[in-house]
């Protein structure tokens, strides 16, 4: 079993670097004519069915790898179980929370690196979450913890009302892999010669989520992967297409306006006029 659960985790390390290697390969490979097309572009299908094939790969292992995390050896002891259950909660609550409250700082402190930077993660972690809904909703895969046998148990619309039909893809890899992604990106465009450090950071962080859900019981492998493609792919077009196009509307509206201290404890926010 130690050799068997030595492998097992040598292959899950494997397949986390190769989902970042992959959202890395989607950040660094641009069409020359980008600008001139809409959010999404036409290399966005062939990476979806890349990541869909690979998906459905790895969901062949989907039940083998969630009986060996179940196992003694590593769940562990409780205060393990404790530590996993407060990394689990780095989640899309945690990370766009505090997207927005460093885009604030960033306001407040007349800071517009930080201030943009941290509108297009909170975009992304956003955006990326309402997709990830708009696919778990109608699909409707149960949880491992729910059929730990049937790894290809849907119940088609079925995830708008019950929680245990939400597991694909999983929410906390595709928001850890938005935020991850989008910073990679910001990095890129700003300062490419940090990305060498940069990026191996955001990505190693971003796969923690997912990797606490399996430990949980909460998410099959191939949920975490696809998760982490979903986030991946969101959180480049946001950044790419912030970076190659005119500012939206939302851009425009929230980074061309100043937030300041209004003197009574809260603050005031005025529009600011490039002259």
């Amino acid at each position: 079993m130690c050799t068997q659960g030595r492998s097992w985790m040598t292959w899950l390390l494997g397949a986390a670097l190769a989902t970042s290697i992959a959202a890395q390969s989607v950040l660094a490979q641009r069409a020359p004519d980008d600008t001139t097309k809409t959010f999404f572009v036409k290399r966005d299908l062939v990476w979806s069915a890349v990541a869909l094939a690979g998906t459905a790969g790895i969901s062949v292992f989907d039940k083998r790898i969630a009986h060996w995390t179940q196992t003694p050896s590593i769940q562990g002891s409780s205060s393990r179980h404790r530590v996993v259950n407060d990394l689990t909660k780095v989640n899309e609550t945690t990370l766009t929370g505090a997207a927005i409250l460093s885009y604030g700082i960033g306001r407040l402190t007349h800071s517009s690196t930080l201030a943009d930077v941290s509108l297009h993660v909170a975009e992304s972690t956003i955006l990326t979450s309402v997709i990830s809904q708009a696919i778990r909703g109608p699909l409707g895969r149960e949880r491992p913890s729910i059929s730990p046998d049937d790894r290809y148990k849907f119940q088609f619309g079925k995830g708008f009302t019950n929680f245990n039909n939400r597991s694909f893809p999983s929410l906390h890899s595709a928001i850890g892999f938005a935020a991850a992604t989008a910073v990679s990106a910001e990095i890129h465009e700003r300062n490419p010669n940090a990305s060498w450090w940069v990026s191996p950071v955001a990505y190693t962080v971003a796969v923690i989520p997912g990797l606490t859900r399996m430990y949980l019981n909460q998410h099959w492998a191939s949920d975490v992967v696809a998760g982490a493609f979903v986030g991946g792919l969101i959180g480049n077009r946001v950044v790419h297409y912030a970076h190659t196009h005119n500012r939206s509307k939302l851009d425009r509206i929230l980074l061309g306006s100043t937030i300041v201290p209004d003197g009574q404890g809260g603050v005031a926010i005025g529009k600011s006029i490039q002259w």
